[in-house]
């Protein structure tokens, strides 16, 4: 793996902000190969046909979530890293017996991150149901680094439906593509509908 490829890593990794600010900019984009979905996986994969944290570990929005950055963790999530990203199929229950979450909604509660994680996570797309807790599953002893408020939020996502509007906003965002999130602020389209589009809003 080049060095320029983990660039992006790094920077969520320590919390720079700048750095990944300046990598996600078009031409440094391209310079540094710089993906908010880089898979830096370096071994063998495992259990390719479960959603395990083999690659989730690796990508640059775990990585500032782990480390609770938050303000990379969104910057990431704007420039169009997918809050699902690892689901690959059902889950491994033998992954999970282990204390692997299954998605990313799944490591930021288990990581205790604040409610502010999981209120991007759910604006950007995530879905709720990927996360395969139950009531009884709750209190068990993997739980208790839980936020309190970010688990209230979760619950309430995963029992009710999401707006028409949000829906729209996650269709379009995923039809234009991440390398084009950049030039919304250019479309011909009203401004509240741009900060929309851009979670400025």
């Amino acid at each position: 793996m080049e060095q320029d490829d983990m660039r992006l890593h790094n920077a969520a990794y320590v919390g720079d902000l700048d750095t990944l600010r300046n990598l996600l900019q078009e031409d440094e984009f391209r310079r540094f190969n710089a993906d908010v979905d880089m898979d830096h996986q370096l071994g063998p994969r495992l259990l390719l046909s479960a959603r395990t944290l083999n690659t989730l570990v690796v990508c640059p929005l775990y990585i500032s979530a782990a480390y609770h950055h938050l303000h990379c963790f969104q910057l990431l999530l704007q420039a169009g890293a997918q809050p699902d990203f690892n689901y690959t199929g059902p889950v491994c229950h033998e992954a999970l017996t282990r204390g692997l979450a299954s998605c990313l909604l799944d490591a930021v509660l288990r990581h205790g991150c604040e409610v502010a994680f999981i209120h991007l996570l759910l604006d950007h797309g995530a879905n709720p149901a990927l996360v395969p807790w139950d009531e009884s599953e709750l209190e068990a002893p993997n739980r208790r680094k839980v936020d309190p408020e970010a688990l209230r939020v979760f619950l309430e996502a995963r029992r009710c439906p999401r707006r028409l509007t949000h829906l729209c906003r996650i269709r379009i965002r995923r039809a234009m593509g991440k390398s084009r999130l950049n030039h919304i602020p250019s479309l011909p389209l009203p401004e509240p509908i741009k900060n929309f589009l851009l979670h400025k809003n």
